[in-house]
């Protein structure tokens, strides 16, 4: 059976071939966000907080849900914070910083850093990464990065950035979301 998204190519397959028109969004009806927004929780991430130290020398972070691995030659990671963020210009603005994965047992820290506005920090237990990034205290693993580019993503921007230095600080099990629920992996479940 032929997916109905696929047209069937007009020539051979073979090196000089194009593929036909793209079918997307701009073809076919409107996607209703509320829907999208329930389908893509269906995807599990895991969570990580991005974190820089600003002109003003204070610290600045964020909690993002989209961050990946983009390349390893260059060694590039991606993720994506909204352009209505108050924290990503701050972060942008330092040209550097730390993307701090969380650990099972960081559900509270998570929380903190996904509110807007506020002292994100108070309380919380960091050192300064050799890029001068805060790298907080029990997180899973940290990434340090210079921002390398910046690319439009609809509501969204798609901040790349390279990677400088790498700790992997603690053996535990990541902190997951799904559905709009936080969650632990299962062989660490207790």
């Amino acid at each position: 059976m032929r997916h109905p998204l696929r047209r069937p190519p007009t020539t051979a397959p073979g090196p000089a071939t194009s593929p036909g028109p793209a079918v997307g969004p701009a073809d076919g009806p409107a996607v209703d966000p509320a829907l999208m927004r329930q389908v893509m929780g269906s995807f599990c991430t895991g969570v990580a907080v991005v974190t820089a130290t600003g002109d003003d020398g204070e610290p600045a972070g964020m909690a993002v849900q989209s961050f990946a691995s983009l390349s390893l030659d260059p060694p590039l990671v991606y993720f994506a914070p909204a352009r209505t963020s108050t924290s990503w210009p701050r972060i942008r603005a330092a040209g550097r910083f730390a993307v701090n994965i969380l650990a099972e047992d960081q559900t509270a820290l998570s929380r903190s850093f996904a509110v807007s506005g506020g002292d994100k920090f108070a309380g919380v237990a960091w050192h300064p990464g050799g890029n001068g990034a805060p790298l907080l205290d029990g997180a899973l693993a940290t990434v340090e990065c210079a921002v390398e580019s910046e690319l439009p993503g609809g509501d969204h921007t798609i901040a790349v950035g390279r990677v400088t230095a790498l700790h992997r600080p603690r053996e535990a099990g990541p902190l997951l979301y799904f559905r709009r629920t936080y969650g632990v992996y299962g062989a660490h479940a207790a």
